[in-house]
């Protein structure tokens, strides 16, 4: 498996699908994504026995709730498989006094009352108090909810209370591990992350502000900006192990193009005519839709092709750039090189320069 490059799989945690995970897995884009279906097993060792056999190679696994408890026993069963775990807003111990009552109320409500019945008591208390006024948000998890059964959710419950003690183990993962909760998140609190994290031997705690329990889709952003710097280390290691460096040609190092996320992003969006439109009527406004850096943006105005390629720029993305404002490929190929445009020309291309 040397040289893979891992998948992303997103693993959810109750009653829960990829909608928890989407927003935050497209600003990650291109990176290859996958989201697990832990709907069907009865434990949760079955869990990650099913998705270990759905996806092949090795893999970079990221849980919310029940999901990264799922995420821990992947790493457990196979951990030469496991290439990373991001563990958002989820516990390590194992059942606690008096949960059975808690979780056969919640099975109760929903077997008598149907999902809506259960979202309307356990929701809300899952999500930071200012974002339940967000519609999108609420309306988003609530038919998330509904999508699933009663059936699913006491199979689910029933698989939380049978899990295993996940704490024994936490000092034998050998991957690194980020550990993420919501600031506000009320039943799997910052504390809880705060202890894990010190019994991993290689892991980073992020903190997402402004979050409950649902962190990965109430922030957005910030828990893609978390898992983004993860990934880059992440590959950088991968990289530094299996790959050894080609000269003058960082457009081939992954870490390159995940730093490098919104240049390329801003690029391949002018394979959009009103893009490339609005790009050419006012470069500066095109730009800031896209969060560019003070730096990127220069680079980008000011068409410093060798800047762009050490910010992160792939030459395959920002050549859309010169294609609505025509630079020679060999003025770019020697910034890739750093080199003057005339010596590329005589020493990489043989060429002679009359005059």
């Amino acid at each position: 498996m040397t040289g893979e490059q891992p998948r992303l799989v997103f693993v959810p945690g109750l009653v829960s699908d990829e909608t928890v995970w989407r927003p935050a897995a497209d600003l990650l884009a291109p990176y290859p994504v996958a989201f697990a279906d832990v709907t069907q097993p009865q434990s949760i060792t079955e869990m990650a026995e099913h998705l270990l056999a759905a996806y092949a190679g090795r893999l970079i696994i990221a849980g919310h709730s029940m999901g990264g408890r799922v995420a821990l026993e992947a790493a457990r069963l196979a951990p030469e498989r496991v290439a990373g775990l991001a563990l958002f807003d989820t516990g390590f111990h194992p059942k606690k006094d008096g949960e059975d009552v808690k979780r056969r109320h919640f099975i109760d409500l929903a077997n008598s009352g149907g999902m809506d019945a259960l979202l309307a008591e356990w929701l809300p208390p899952m999500v930071h108090a200012p974002r339940r006024a967000d519609k999108a948000l609420m309306s988003a998890l609530e038919a998330m909810v509904r999508r699933m059964t009663p059936a699913i959710h006491e199979r689910q419950l029933r698989a939380l209370l049978g899990r295993p003690d996940a704490w024994p183990g936490l000092a034998d993962i050998g991957c690194p591990v980020l550990v993420a909760v919501g600031r506000q998140d009320g039943w799997s609190p910052l504390a809880q992350h705060e202890q894990m994290a010190a019994a991993l031997p290689d892991a980073k705690l992020v903190v997402i502000e402004d979050a409950g329990h649902f962190a990965p889709i109430e922030q957005p952003d910030a828990t893609a900006a978390a898992l983004r710097q993860w990934i880059t280390r992440i590959s950088e290691s991968a990289m530094s192990q299996s790959v050894p460096p080609i000269p003058t040609t960082p457009l081939l190092d992954r870490r390159h193009a995940l730093s490098g996320y919104n240049i390329n992003k801003m690029a391949m969006a002018l394979m959009d005519p009103a893009n490339r439109d609005a790009f050419r009527a006012d470069e500066g406004a095109y730009l800031d839709r896209f969060s560019l850096t003070p730096a990127e943006k220069s680079a980008v105005l000011g068409r410093d092709w060798q800047e762009m390629v050490r910010l992160g720029g792939n030459l395959f993305f920002i050549l859309k750039i010169s294609a609505i404002d025509p630079t020679p490929i060999t003025q770019i190929g020697a910034d890739q090189a750093g080199m003057e445009h005339t010596a590329f020309l005589t020493q990489r291309l043989g060429k002679k320069i009359n005059g």
